[in-house]
């Protein structure tokens, strides 16, 4: 016999799947990832972006959530822009989520106009300075200019003359070579060569001595993550790339770079954000490895939004992003970040020098 209200439950159930109930009406708080997990740095990338958020909203639930509800991570692998766009209107679109973390300027930045239409908060560890220009994005480091007007600086106080560069074609790594190049030559140096590398590049040797030949005073190796970093310091001491002082970034403190051994990166000067020493015991027990800068970033921008929902006392997106902008002084496992009306933070790197696979305080 034909049943009109088992029919029409039917209907409404299809539509229901179709249309999934608001961030605010649902059982969860859904926030999401986008990263590039089945890339050339995967595993840096589930090690040391993913895996911090994970382990913040595994804390909060156990806490018993927020707002009465549980917090859900739902991740989405994206290795390009295209992919990454798409990535992000998924979790928009079906997963219905609050917010989204998100990492590497050639895949962040294409998410924006997806994030405003959407009203979903990005967050990321992006450096390039044109990620805050929106209003519904959240950096949680310093950005990439800020690397090289240091390194500059502290070459120039070292009364050194000379450089060359070795940086990867990435928007945000080219941003800190330009700032050291234009402030080292402003200050009286020289950048006598500037080579580049594709990210996914195997042999870096052919940049390298050309840099050899230029007997540069200073050299600064720049990668926006650990496997390219690697092969330039393995390969540099191929080719016999010596100078009066290395100058490189935080991905010097990842195991690809320790293992190749401290007489590789001892002396080494880089830029980083330094991490909480209880914090990176307590993570390297939940995780079993060292946490880095990375980790410090995601987790620390994760509990961040938690606590905004806290004192926002909603999941509406406006109220949330609002709750964030006007944080004040953030205290967390890199140390504070200051949050004055946008999602600019007031931060700067720490310079330190690698010595036995750890890192020292630089001395000038």
């Amino acid at each position: 016999m034909f049943n009109r209200s088992a029919l029409l439950l039917a209907i409404m159930s299809v539509i229901g799947g179709l249309n999934p109930l608001p961030a605010s009406a649902q059982e969860t708080i859904n926030i999401g990832l986008v990263l590039p997990e089945s890339g050339s740095s995967g595993d840096y990338v589930k090690r040391h972006m993913m895996e911090p958020t994970i382990l913040a909203a595994k804390e909060i639930n156990e806490q018993g959530g927020l707002l009465g509800k549980q917090v859900r991570v739902i991740n989405q692998d994206a290795v390009d822009p295209t992919g990454a766009v798409s990535a992000l209107r998924k979790l928009v679109d079906v997963d219905k989520v609050l917010a989204v973390f998100s990492a590497y300027t050639p895949l962040v930045l294409p998410q924006i106009p997806v994030a405003e239409d959407a009203h979903v908060i990005l967050l990321s560890s992006a450096e390039h300075p044109d990620f805050t220009k929106s209003k519904w994005t959240v950096r949680m480091t310093p950005t990439a200019d800020k690397a090289g007007a240091r390194i500059a600086q502290i070459a120039i106080e070292k009364g050194y003359k000379t450089a060359v560069t070795l940086s990867e074609d990435n928007e945000s790594v080219r941003l800190t070579d330009r700032t050291f190049h234009a402030d080292f030559e402003k200050a009286g140096g020289k950048v006598l060569v500037a080579e580049t590398y594709k990210r996914d590049a195997t042999d870096l040797r052919g940049q390298l001595t050309k840099m050899k030949a230029a007997g540069a005073d200073v050299v600064y190796l720049m990668a926006s993550s650990p496997r390219p970093l690697a092969l330039a310091f393995r390969q540099m001491h191929e080719v016999d790339l010596t100078a009066k002082q290395t100058y490189s970034m935080n991905s010097v403190e990842d195991p690809d770079v320790r293992a190749l051994g401290p007489e590789m990166t001892n002396g080494v000067v880089y830029t980083t954000l330094r991490v909480n020493p209880a914090f990176a015991e307590r993570f390297k027990k939940a995780a079993g490895y060292d946490a880095d800068a990375n980790v410090g970033k995601h987790y620390d921008a994760t509990w961040m939004l938690f606590t905004a929902i806290k004192r926002a006392n909603s999941v509406d997106p406006v109220k949330v992003r609002d709750a964030m902008y006007n944080f004040g002084e953030y205290d967390g496992v890199l140390g504070k970040f200051i949050f004055n009306g946008s999602g600019e933070p007031v931060v700067y790197p720490v310079v330190v020098v690698a010595k036995d696979g750890s890192a020292v305080p630089y001395e000038k």
